[in-house]
């Protein structure tokens, strides 16, 4: 038997929560609810951790489940992925589905998401012009999520989809250091 790695299950998961959803053209309210329950996993884990654990009592776990989507207003289509992945024992997989909802919402709008590493934060004039070379190079609206890190030292590096442009110092320094090890 043939294991089916948690990136795959999160995607069908994923792929079904979003075409329930499209289905009862509630597809941007659920877009909101991922991102919730997203940064839900993040704020806290222990939490879903616990709620994922193999539960003795299922329907305890249904009224757990039931509470949160009262207390986070999650629509119906939301539930019921949630009670599915329950029932399943995919229910740890959760923060793993609402990032693939998520990036499949942006890829249905066209919508390309990218990540900026940088040494410090852009002014809103190199935010704009960032955002609007990308917006023409890739012919799509660009949606950026900027990361300060240190270590770049200067310049940018730049991921969406599968790519990487990498215009760091960091880098620069690392090429220069390999050609004076090779002579």
């Amino acid at each position: 038997m043939q294991k089916v790695s948690k990136y795959k299950t999160a995607a069908v998961y994923a792929r079904a929560w979003l075409d329930a959803a499209k289905d009862k053209k509630i597809e941007e309210k659920a877009f909101e609810e991922a991102k919730l329950l997203k940064e839900a996993c993040h704020d806290a884990p222990e939490t879903w951790k616990l709620l994922a654990a193999p539960a003795e009592n299922e329907s305890a776990r249904r009224e757990i489940i039931a509470a949160v989507a009262k207390q986070f207003k999650l629509s119906a289509v939301s539930t019921e992925t949630l009670l599915l992945a329950a029932e399943n024992g995919r229910l740890k997989y959760i923060r793993l589905m609402a990032e693939e909802f998520i990036r499949l919402y942006y890829e249905d709008k066209g919508i390309v998401q990218v990540l900026v590493e940088t040494a410090v934060p852009l002014s809103e004039s190199q935010d704009r012009k960032l955002k609007n070379a990308l917006e023409k190079k890739l012919n799509a609206p660009v949606l950026t999520e900027y990361v300060v890190k240190p270590e770049v030292l200067g310049g940018l590096r730049v991921r969406f989809n599968s790519y990487l442009i990498d215009d760091t110092l960091e880098s620069k320094l690392a090429k220069m250091a390999q050609m004076i090890k090779e002579g």
